[in-house]
Order: C-alpha cells, then sequence, then structure tokens
C-alpha cells in the first residue's frame, strides 16, 4: 500500500510539475489571439476554478488507475490461464500498478472534460476566456493530440506488463518477461527459496543467479512452495 501511495504523490507531483510547462509551450506555439482582457479579480476566481479542475482531476485519475490496474492483473491472469501446467503465476495488483496508473493519468482527462461545464456552473465561459489567455487559441487541439499520444503510450505499455508470466510444471519452470523472452530451468537448478515474511512472499534464486519475486505475482500457495522445495532439495529460509 505504501509503494502504491508513494507512486500515486510522485506522479501527482511529475503532472503539477510540467502542467505550467506545458500550458506555456502551447501559449508560445499559439498566441491566444483577440482575448477580452480579464480584471485581476476575474483572474485569481479563473486560477481558483482551476485548482478546483486540478483537484478532481486527481480524484478521477486515482478511481481509473485503481479500475485500470484491477482490469490489467485480471486480464493477465484471462491470457495465461491453462490448464496445461500445475501452476501458472500472473503479475498482482501492485506489479500492474504502474501501467494501471500510466492509463489512469491518461483516461482522467475524459471524465474532467465531460464534467468541466457542471462542475463551473456560470462561470465556464470566463473559464474558457482565462484558458485562452493562458494556452491559447488552439490548445484544445493541441490537448486532443497530446492525449491519442499519452493513449498510444499507455497500451503499449500495459501490452508489455501482459506478456509477463510464470509457468511451473512438474519438472521444470519457465519465465516470460516482458519482452517475451523465455528462461526455462529444471527444479533441480533452485538454489534458494527464501521467505519475505509475508504470505505468499517469497525470493526463489537459481544457480545462474537469477531469482523470482513472488511479491509482485498472484498469491503463491504452500503446496506449490513444497513442490519447488522438494524437487529442488532445498528448504525454506525464513
Amino acid at each position: 500500500m505504501f509503494d502504491i501511495l508513494k507512486s500515486l504523490l510522485i506522479s501527482f507531483v511529475v503532472v503539477a510539475v510540467l502542467l505550467p510547462v506545458v500550458r506555456y509551450a502551447l501559449r508560445r506555439m499559439s498566441p491566444a489571439g483577440n482575448v477580452p482582457a480579464l480584471s485581476p479579480d476575474e483572474v485569481a476566481y479563473a486560477q481558483k476554478q482551476d485548482r478546483k479542475l486540478t483537484f478532481f482531476y486527481y480524484i478521477f485519475a486515482c478511481i481509473l488507475a485503481v479500475i485500470c490496474t484491477g482490469g490489467l492483473a485480471l486480464l493477465s491472469s484471462i491470457i495465461h490461464m491453462s490448464r496445461e501446467h500445475l501452476y501458472v503465476l500472473t503479475p498482482n495488483f501492485r506489479a500492474m500498478f504502474a501501467p494501471g496508473l500510466l492509463l489512469g493519468l491518461t483516461l482522467a482527462t475524459l471524465p474532467l472534460r465531460a464534467a468541466q461545464k457542471s462542475l463551473l456552473g456560470q462561470e465556464y465561459d470566463l473559464y474558457k476566456t482565462y484558458m485562452r489567455q493562458q494556452e491559447g487559441a488552439n490548445s484544445v487541439r493541441a490537448y486532443y493530440v497530446l492525449l491519442v499520444i499519452m493513449l498510444v503510450l499507455s497500451c503499449v505499455a500495459a501490452w508489455f506488463a501482459l506478456r509477463w508470466h510464470v509457468v511451473v510444471s512438474a519438472k521444470e519452470l519457465t519465465i516470460t518477461n516482458l519482452l517475451q523472452q523465455e528462461s526455462t530451468y529444471r527444479l533441480e537448478a533452485i538454489k534458494e527459496i527464501r521467505y519475505l515474511g509475508k504470505e505468499g512472499e517469497y525470493l526463489i534464486s537459481f544457480t545462474d543467479q537469477t531469482s523470482i519475486n513472488t511479491a509482485y505475482l498472484k498469491p503463491v500457495n504452500l503446496e506449490m512452495i513444497a513442490l519447488l522445495a522438494e524437487r529442488s532439495g532445498t528448504r525454506v529460509i525464513r
């Protein structure tokens, strides 16, 4: 949970830092043109509304990040489901949170855009005038292009994340990484199984110094660990 909260905080700080940079770039590429001048009070009020929309963006991003992460973890289980192997281990919520968060940050712009007029009410036109001053006349088109780019990057990240899984059979263990590269080990090649202090979390090390941290995989049951320990001739280190 701490790792997830830390990732959320870092992502929001990054967005808060990059947003003024993006607005400045848009303003430079697309001047505001003939926009009515706003009084200092109107500017201050529009800035307040801008912070309000930013807050709702973070709320939408958190909700969608959790939904996307859970969906990716479930989809990974469905894709790699197989009856030909004893056990199939797929990434858990914790492992999928990075691509899920990227998807959430990208998709959060859609409900924010849809709810913008309702959230601002009668001050919607004032806010539009303020944003044209801040981001230029063609900022909406630029945001659509940026949204498409971010959506493509998010889908690519999710596609690579879905490829990682571990398959355990009676005699072998196969690891498929993010690049679809497979590494197959005989169970006798397991050098060490270390219990990490939480149920289902183990560090499995092999003779070639490769290791698997099951804290990032769906819960590992004791029967599988017992099989690995028996076939490799090792004991679980606590």
